[in-house]
């Protein structure tokens, strides 16, 4: 089970209202540029993104970024998702 970020860009604060109730499991966190989601599962952070593509005309990129090692690799998603015009 990997951790999660999903990245908001571009999105007003209605919209930003309506995300919030879709994101359930998610820890929110404001930054200069927008919202970031942290989600304990990448499974979760995926069915988000497929939610928010019903409702949003969106564009979403994934990248990795490495967490360190236990006994194995741990890598955190990172979802940069922005609301296309």
């Amino acid at each position: 089970m990997h951790p999660a970020k999903v990245q908001l860009r571009g999105f007003d604060v209605e919209e930003i209202s309506l995300i919030l109730k879709l994101a359930e499991k998610a820890e929110v966190v404001h930054s200069k540029d927008g919202l970031d989601l942290f989600f304990d599962n990448v499974d979760d952070a995926r069915l988000f993104i497929s939610k928010m593509k019903k409702k949003f005309k969106i564009k979403s990129r994934m990248s990795t970024e490495s967490l360190g090692f236990d006994s194995r690799a741990r890598y955190l998603f990172v979802y940069s998702v922005k609301k296309v015009k």
